[in-house]
């Protein structure tokens, strides 16, 4: 929602090509700092599966031994969140200024729940 609000914000300020790439910008240069740095530096950066779990208590099976292999491999999870985010935040973004493009406002009512729907399923499908 606090992406949401700031886009929001984000609108009355940008134009439209402007305000995708701001949006974007901040992923393409974690993906170059990660490129460049965290992943090529990552042995050293990341504290062993050990030291995580002597940190964490001890590693007795169940979910903190899952906690333990993410916060022993951070890098890499923090790459697979901001991937996601990343898909969902530009493609999302582009479907919904091509929407507000071609569909009126009086279409919307009617058009958008539709939209919202098949936006659901379409993982599914």
């Amino acid at each position: 929602t606090g992406f949401i609000a700031l886009y929001s914000k984000m609108t009355s300020v940008f134009e439209k090509k402007t305000l995708f790439y701001v949006t974007c910008v901040p992923f393409f240069l974690f993906f170059l700092f990660f490129d460049l740095f965290l992943y090529p530096n990552k042995n050293m950066i990341q504290p062993s599966l050990e030291t995580v779990q002597a940190l964490l208590g001890g590693s007795n099976g169940g979910a903190m031994e899952i906690v333990s292999k993410i916060f022993s491999n951070w890098t890499s999870a923090i790459y697979f969140v901001v991937a996601e985010l990343y898909s969902s935040v530009s493609v999302g973004i582009l479907f919904w200024q091509f929407a507000n493009d071609v569909v009126t406002v009086d279409e919307a009512k009617r058009f958008y729940p539709l939209f919202s729907q098949m936006g659901g399923l379409a993982p599914i499908v």
